[in-house]
């Protein structure tokens, strides 16, 4: 079978793909000891006999021993698994840094200039902490030291902050991503407080670093404007600390952005790019050994010029599995090569495994193996321009139809227009790229470095003209689609029998899809019917003191502070209202409104009256809500009485109403600090 042929789902196609066993039952493995946290001792117990049994049986060539021996050899990889990720595992005890001493540290990343720091990542190390920690460190900008480098060592006096979430409802869960890159601590270096040693710790990955450093100052000492400039640094090498969010936003609504971080696109691009330079030399003895080698080099060569950042990383060690699953000539190498790079990824560093860039590169790339042989097979198109542009479409459609909803899972949006945009990105990335690398080659000759960089200026700026245009165009992206993991998982398990069904013809897998369409569509209606009948509070930390009042779909934010709301605020509130599927909220600011009168809700004299709940607001929020189930309203407010905001929560019993007896529950919060309330 053709690496390109469309693939038969069979049992021997399987048995073929030992890694499609192995890397799934490992994986597993991991997320349910992530999920779980179950005994290690236990584990290891029970790998232990799980072994000694299959050790004891190898010899057994019967049939039934042979089921029992293969049972064994699954369960035994998928304690391994579980046995496998304990650094993932106390997500929420990091090592204790909570005192303000001196440190060392060394310089891990170049400093990027935000709007009012300077970041970087540090390791350091104090007298009471001998293990480095990982820490992400802000220098202020006035006195900054602009000589800081990577390598650098220098002694600091501060106190590692943890690194928290802003505890607002549906907010992204920025400490779990970084706690999943190894760093659960930042640090806020003002003048005075970090000096040079004057020493240099020499790493590989710092020499890189250094390197693209280098062509980055390259790319920006020509006449290259600085808008197309933070784009091809972003697109060949990349370096996106310079590019503008407006022409960030260029690429996010074309779905696009893919092309703006290098990863397996880019080294894809290399590949065909090396494939084509040294396609004369795979000829021979030796040229089947000098061939993969050459293109094996120079692929961790450019991994090395772009700073060996991890996407990069990842999918050059996806690629090398690749080649060398080519030299090997081994059936169905492909979908080989890419689980057993996963898998390899995976054991160096399991945390990889919840990182989004990694869920998409391997998914989109599976995807276009899967599914762009089939989807092109079905329009025969001779005309060889007319064969390219079906090509290119097959490929983006493979490619998003197996990754939109890990997609919308995480970004709550869909780009109508990528099959378009994606004829500009794709080939303008190419061209570029080629271009790019030529202006590093031919930089000591200006005359022809010169005339390059006027190209690149000129493609560049046509690219992001034609992709301003389609993020434009009416309807070009769908906002505020939210779904669940749930219905996320549901959603993959629905599409891939749908792929099944369409290689196998098996009416099974067609009966199958169709009852996980079902059970989506269920959960989408009684998630919808919970969200109508939703009575809740929000209070949001954030800069104004916004309360955010829910009443089925209509809502109301009322602004205790003096400042108008943020674009940032006014996001967060959109964020809410997408998940919650409310109508747009109407805005009461306390400023300018003495009194409001409204069915559900009255505002005078300082105090809030929402439904059953009554809020008193000056330097703290005092609620007071009336209850007529006690239970009900614990159940539906779990966190309430445990949360640092809450001072206390005494119960008092009134008379009954309607013939059942009501409560009175009373607390008091800070007025910037988030809080959720359950009303009943």
């Amino acid at each position: 079978m053709g690496e390109n042929a469309p693939m038969i789902v069979s049992r021997s196609f399987f048995q073929r793909i030992p890694f499609i066993r192995i890397s799934s039952l490992f994986l597993i493995g991991i997320l349910i000891n992530h999920y779980l946290q179950i005994d290690f001792y236990a584990l290891g117990i029970l790998l232990t006999l799980l072994l000694s049994i299959l050790i004891f049986m190898w010899n057994n060539s019967q049939l039934s021993g042979i089921k029992i021996q293969n049972l064994l050899i699954i369960l035994s990889i998928l304690v391994c698994g579980m046995l496998y990720p304990n650094k993932i595992n106390g997500k929420y005890l990091p090592t204790r840094l909570d005192q303000k001493d001196y440190f060392l540290a060394e310089i891990c990343q170049r400093p990027l200039e935000k709007a009012k720091t300077y970041q970087s990542i540090l390791w350091i190390q104090g007298r009471s902490y001998p293990k480095n920690e990982k820490v992400i460190v802000y220098f202020s900008k006035e006195k900054f030291d602009t000589t800081l480098k990577p390598g650098d060592q220098v002694i600091l006096f501060a106190k590692p902050q943890e690194i928290k979430n802003m505890g607002n409802p549906f907010e992204f869960d920025y400490q779990s991503m970084m706690h999943n890159k190894g760093i659960d601590f930042s640090i806020y270096l003002s003048p005075g407080t970090y000096r040079k040693t004057g020493l240099r710790i020499n790493r590989f990955r710092y020499l890189a670093e250094q390197a693209r450093d280098k062509l980055v100052t390259l790319l920006a000492a020509t006449k290259i404007e600085n808008e197309e400039c933070a784009v091809i640094s972003a697109l060949t090498l990349g370096y996106r600390a310079e590019l503008d969010p407006e022409t960030l936003n260029y690429f996010v609504n074309t779905g696009t952005i893919h092309v703006l971080s290098v990863s397996g696109l880019h080294v894809a691009l290399i590949f065909l790019i090396l494939s084509f330079l040294f396609s004369g030399m795979n000829k021979g003895k030796f040229g089947a050994i000098l061939y993969p080698t050459l293109l094996l080099l120079f692929l961790w060569i450019y991994a090395f010029i772009t700073g060996f950042s991890p996407p990069v990383q990842r999918s050059t060690v996806m690629f090398s599995f690749v080649i060398i699953g080519k030299v090997l000539r081994r059936p169905v190498t492909i979908y080989n090569s890419l689980l057993a790079s996963a898998l390899v990824l995976i054991l160096l560093d399991p945390n990889v495994l919840f990182d989004i860039g990694f869920q998409l590169s391997y998914l989109s790339i599976f995807g276009i193996v899967l599914l762009q042989p089939p989807l092109e097979s079905m329009i025969k198109v001779k005309n060889k321009s007319l064969k390219w542009a079906w090509t290119l479409l097959a490929v983006s459609m493979a490619a998003q139809l197996i990754t939109f909803p890990l997609s919308i899972l995480y970004f709550n949006q869909f780009p109508n227009m990528f099959w378009l945009s994606n004829y500009c990105a794709i080939p303008g990335t190419t061209i570029l790229m080629w271009l790019t690398f030529g202006f590093f080659i031919t930089s000591p000759i200006p005359f022809i470095s010169g005339i390059l960089a006027q190209i690149i200026q000129f493609t560049t700026n046509l690219m992001l003209l034609i992709l301003k245009w389609i993020s434009e165009l009416p309807h070009a992206v769908i906002h505020g689609i939210v779904l669940s993991p749930i219905q996320t998982s549901i959603m993959y398990a629905c599409l891939f029998a749908c792929i099944i069904y369409g290689f196998s013809k098996n009416k099974t897998w067609l009966f199958g899809s169709l009852i996980l369409l079902i059970t989506l569509q269920i959960s989408a209606l009684y998630g919808k019917y919970e969200l109508f009948n939703l009575k809740s509070i929000y209070v949001y930390n954030s800069k104004n003191s916004l309360i955010h009042l829910v009443n089925g779909r209509s809502n109301y934010i009322v602004c205790v502070g003096k400042y108008k709301a943020t674009r940032q605020e006014i996001n967060m509130i959109q964020n809410v209202c997408n998940h919650l599927k409310l109508q747009s909220p109407k805005f009461i600011e306390l400023t300018k409104v003495d009194r409001f009168d409204a069915p559900d809700l009255r505002i005078n004299d300082k105090t809030l009256r929402f439904l059953n709940c009554r809020i008193n607001y000056s330097d703290q929020l005092k609620f007071t809500i009336q209850a007529t189930d006690l239970m009900k309203f614990r159940r539906k407010n779990p966190e309430l009485s445990k949360n640092e905001i809450v001072h206390e929560i005494p119960i008092t019993r009134y008379a009954s109403l309607n013939g059942k007896i009501t409560y009175a529950i009373n607390f008091t919060a800070h007025i910037k600090k988030a809080v959720c309330v359950f009303l009943e």
